[in-house]
């Protein structure tokens, strides 16, 4: 016998799981909060995802990075020097109406808050692609002379990943997107000036 068709779009109904879990978090966004939002009934909810919310959120969290850092990260692969594009993607963490700006990163509650440690893993494997594909962009622009630094090759990665989770925080206590651009700036120094 042939399974139940699906009567809802796929990628529309993770998008609308993706706004839940932002706005409330993993444990606070109920099983029902999600079929709501994403227009399915109780029955397809877990005939698509058996494993229910868990389920749910860890496809989640694949369709987020595809969707959005995964395609910045492809962009910086095309790019001899790749400081103002990623000047520009830290930018839209300080704008106060974005979604990045109003709710902060998508993975990084997840490492913090969530107790469930296959979820806890897989978010720091998001956060580490993110900053990885970062590195790797800088790294090639530093071996083909376009940039200079002093750091460390060896600490790149985990300068980049402090950078990332700290503006995440810190965007929360301080508003100002002014005084958060120029942090961004300062610390962007570190690759941009061989003496810094």
């Amino acid at each position: 016998m042939a399974g139940r068709r699906k009567t809802y779009n796929e990628e529309e109904a993770l998008d609308k799981a993706i706004s839940v879990f932002w706005k409330k978090g993993y444990d606070n966004a109920s099983s029902r909060d999600l079929q709501k939002a994403m227009g399915i009934g109780q029955g397809s909810f877990y005939l698509a995802y058996k494993d229910g919310k868990k389920e749910l959120f860890e496809k989640s969290l694949n369709h987020f990075l595809a969707k959005y850092p995964k395609v910045f990260l492809d962009m910086l692969k095309t790019l001899d020097n790749p400081i103002e594009a990623l000047r520009q993607y830290f930018y839209v963490l300080t704008e106060p109406d974005g979604l990045f700006g109003q709710l902060g990163c998508y993975f990084s509650p997840i490492i913090l808050q969530v107790s469930d440690k296959d979820l806890k893993t897989m978010a720091i494997q998001k956060v580490l692609v993110i900053t990885t594909g970062i590195s790797d962009a800088l790294l090639r622009a530093k071996r083909a002379g376009v940039i200079k630094s002093q750091l460390p090759e060896e600490l790149w990665n985990i300068y980049l990943l402090n950078m990332w989770t700290g503006l995440n925080t810190t965007k929360f206590i301080e508003k100002d997107p002014v005084k958060l651009r120029a942090l961004i700036d300062f610390k962007l120094k570190v690759f941009e000036d061989e003496f810094f």
